[in-house]
């Protein structure tokens, strides 16, 4: 009797149907191109289109027009990418700030939705801070710093964090360039950067402190970072130094980028070495911001191969991805404190 329904329940077993998830499916709209339909479902990188071309070779005519009334398949999602997508919050920022190629910025996360930053480029205005010259033409320092300022506030903004662009220019946004061109229209929020040092210095600090308090009670993690590029002796090659301001919180956060960094380089340049360090500094900003605070020195721009990471875009990129994991690690250890 026991091998009887044994026997019964294999047979049964072997008439059910097998099922699969079904792939999603949806019509175009009126004046749909791939592009656009693959857009309304948040399938924006580029891998989706060749994606859709082949899972929908059936239904596409030779121009890969969508017409009306015929049903497409959707590419999956790709990890990390949901749908629907997640809305960016409104930041006190305009976007516009990072220039017309790179204006979107898109939710990738709401990881640091309890953080804001302060983001200071140093110099700017009538300072251009350091100045080195190759193949005929003059880098100022701020113009770099100024870059490296604005792909790292992106890239917090994109995981969801209140960010604060201090030192602003209406018309540089991120640049891909090798060579920035200089100019002198940097404001700290709209308002003209002082011919004086320690006018300049003052205001910034001023507005910096103005902004948190109003924001010191909204927000369980906030920092200010402010971007430099070191100019020291052609023979000297260093790599990224982070200072720290008088505060338990500051040398914390200094040490966890540092670690951060030098990770990123064991990943990336095994045995290349890192020697960038941490240590205390009693300047002007950093002594007189209340918020936790430091200070980023990234290479030296007299050094031809210090230069040459600082000119290539793709480096000061990856230096701001490379900060934005060190901020998502210290994020991580204030709030599970």
């Amino acid at each position: 009797m026991r091998v009887q329904i044994l026997s019964i329940i294999v047979i049964l077993l072997f008439l059910i149907p097998v099922t699969s998830v079904a792939q999603d499916m949806a019509y175009p709209v009126e004046g749909d191109g791939i592009i656009s339909f693959l857009k309304r479902w948040n399938r924006i990188d580029s891998t989706y289109f060749n994606e859709f071309i082949e899972i929908n070779k059936d239904r596409l005519n030779d121009s890969y027009d969508l017409e009306l009334g015929t049903v497409y398949l959707i590419p999956e999602l790709l990890p990390g990418d949901v749908y629907p997508p997640l809305v960016s919050k409104d930041q006190p920022t305009d976007t516009k700030v990072f220039g017309k190629k790179h204006s979107n910025v898109p939710l990738r996360s709401n990881t640091l939705k309890d953080a804001c930053f302060y983001i200071i480029a140093g110099h700017g205005g009538p300072d251009t801070g350091a100045i080195t010259r190759i193949d005929g033409f003059e880098l100022n320092e701020d113009e770099y710093a100024y870059d490296f300022a604005l792909r790292l506030a992106r890239s917090l903004m994109m995981d969801g964090a209140t960010v604060y662009i201090i030192i602003q220019d209406p018309n540089d946004g991120i640049r891909d360039e090798r060579i920035l061109n200089n100019s002198s229209n940097e404001t700290c929020m709209g308002q003209p950067i002082p011919k004086s040092q320690i006018d300049r210095l003052q205001q910034r600090v001023e507005k910096v402190n103005e902004l948190y308090e109003r924001d010191k009670d909204k927000y369980k993690y906030i920092r200010a970072i402010e971007l430099h590029i070191d100019s020291r002796s052609p023979k000297e090659r260093i790599d990224l130094f982070f200072y720290y301001a008088d505060d338990p919180q500051s040398r914390l956060t200094s040490y966890t980028l540092r670690n951060e960094i030098l990770n990123q380089y064991q990943q990336h340049q095994p045995g290349r070495g890192f020697v960038g360090n941490v240590s205390h500094r009693d300047l002007y900003v950093m002594r007189n911001l209340v918020v936790p605070n430091i200070l980023l020195e990234i290479g030296n721009f007299q050094n031809n191969l210090d230069r040459e990471r600082i000119l290539n875009a793709n480096n000061r990129q990856a230096i701001a991805n490379w900060l934005l994991e060190g901020f998502l690690a210290d994020y991580k250890r204030v709030i599970t404190q």
